[in-house]
């Protein structure tokens, strides 16, 4: 509880360093590149302060081009996991909640992240073009289409805008699966806790159609295969575990 406890000052104080920084950049250097490359050493170093280990696959799979990535969500540790994860220039298209967390929330946005008021469908249309605009300049586009955080790892029925987004953009959508960030930041909790992070980029869906009559189709497409990466991994863990079961056991016919 003790080390948990100084664990989570020291991300505090980090979140409050990186958040002030980004904020300066484009509050008084009117940089959304500057603020973004703070913020992105603050994911990175959110990540080391915690101590977690992250296993990524299909990082070779992201275009040269601008993509629109669409994940499940599990934690307030997802973004900082992002930008941690992700070799290339990341933005997100977040609820509007999140920009209203004091001095945080004004550095996401001077870092040039995206915040959508649902119940205004302007802001959202001017939202999603941006988030066009944003893709045309080869950057990846993260949403987290359940709209909400998931504290036991079930995954939500995805809502369409993300594939709306992706076909006005012309550019491919990339499913993504994580996990473990639930374990390191409980919903509801305040405490930092050690985990173990996966991030796998799946196949894409192709924005021109690709056999699905809707956009609803490729959202129902997107969450089956990070559903079958859940699974994949649930046994894989559990072959692992198995393994480790039997190996101990011969480690104690020996001993005796």
């Amino acid at each position: 509880m003790i080390s948990g406890a100084i664990k989570s000052i020291a991300i505090l104080l980090h979140t409050i360093i990186g958040s002030l920084g980004a904020f300066l950049c484009g509050a008084v250097a009117r940089s959304d590149t500057a603020a973004g490359s703070v913020m992105e050493w603050w994911g990175r170093g959110f990540i080391r302060l915690g101590g977690w280990r992250i296993r990524t696959e299909g990082l070779d799979r992201l275009p040269e081009g601008g993509a629109i990535l669409v994940s499940n969500h599990q934690s307030l540790v997802d973004i900082p996991l992002f930008l941690a994860a992700f070799p290339r220039e990341i933005k997100f298209l977040a609820k509007k909640e999140l920009g209203q967390i004091p001095l945080f929330g004004k550095a996401m946005r001077y870092a040039g992240n995206l915040f959508i008021d649902r119940d205004d469908p302007r802001d959202a249309v001017n939202l999603m073009r941006e988030a066009v605009r944003r893709i045309g300049k080869r950057q990846f586009v993260v949403v987290f289409p359940e709209g909400t955080r998931s504290p036991d790892g079930e995954i939500g029925e995805f809502k369409p805008g993300a594939f709306y987004i992706a076909a006005k953009a012309g550019a491919p959508v990339f499913p993504v699966y994580i996990d473990g960030s639930r374990h390191a930041l409980p919903k509801g909790s305040l405490l930092f806790r050690p985990a173990e992070m996966v991030v796998r980029v799946l196949e894409p869906l192709s924005s021109g159609g690709g056999g699905f009559s809707d956009r609803q189709s490729m959202a129902e497409e997107a969450r089956r295969r990070i559903l079958s990466a859940r699974a994949e991994e649930r046994e894989r863990a559990a072959v692992a575990g198995g393994e480790s079961r039997r190996g101990g056991r011969r480690i104690e016919a020996r001993d005796a």
